[in-house]
């Protein structure tokens, strides 16, 4: 978590995975790191935890950020209380409400390619989806309609850039995107690998379920 609070994210869309260590641990250690997690169709135990949207100034244009989870959850994940409602509807039901509030509407999505396509032919007014789950990475932004659609690199294996250029009445005019590999040439760090080897050998050390003493 305290890579992406470095790197200075602004908001981040709640994926399927981020719930593995079960929602409530996800909101704690979020918010001790000043971290703004996203999600417009999740809901724990009836209730919406989350942040459906943001609103951001960027150089005095309001942006608004929207995020929509993946509804494969793990049958762990459902157990705990979490549900996923429909990303269209709520995708519907919400960017109109937003299109009033903002000049441009970005759409963080965790359904993969193929169903953000689709979010980008039937929810009209989402100026750019950032994509992530099942697809490969976009290099050049595909357009489909009015809505850009942009993909990284999956694992957290690219950073993305994008300069969006609006035009006089604030809506986009182009955009250019770039997208930069993460290659092994960059220096490893220690910290992280540490705290990955301990997790590893605390989640994975004892894979046949049985519950062992600890090591003392």
């Amino acid at each position: 978590m305290d890579f992406y609070r470095d790197m200075g994210y602004t908001a981040l869309c709640v994926g399927k995975r981020d719930l593995a260590g079960s929602t409530m641990f996800l909101l704690e250690e979020t918010r001790k790191r000043g971290l703004r997690p996203l999600s417009s169709n999740l809901r724990y135990k009836g209730k919406a935890v989350f942040e459906p949207y943001g609103i951001f100034d960027v150089n005095g244009t309001k942006v608004g950020v929207l995020a929509v989870t993946s509804p494969g959850l793990s049958r762990r994940t459902r157990a705990d209380g979490v549900e996923v409602l429909d990303p269209s509807a709520r995708l519907k039901s919400l960017v109109p409400e937003l299109k009033n509030r903002v000049d441009v509407i970005v759409l963080l999505s965790n359904l993969g390619e193929f169903e953000d396509r689709k979010l980008a032919s039937t929810v009209d007014g989402i100026d750019v989806i950032v994509g992530s789950g099942p697809g490969g990475q976009r290099y050049q932004p595909l357009k489909i309609g009015r809505t850009y659609l942009l993909r990284g690199h999956p694992k957290g294996k690219s950073v993305g850039k994008v300069v969006v250029k609006l035009n006089s009445e604030g809506g986009i005019q182009g955009l250019n995107n770039e997208l930069h590999q993460l290659k092994a040439r960059l220096p490893v760090d220690e910290a992280a690998t540490c705290k990955i080897k301990k997790l590893k050998q605390k989640y994975l050390g004892n894979r046949s379920g049985v519950q062992g003493s600890p090591k003392k």
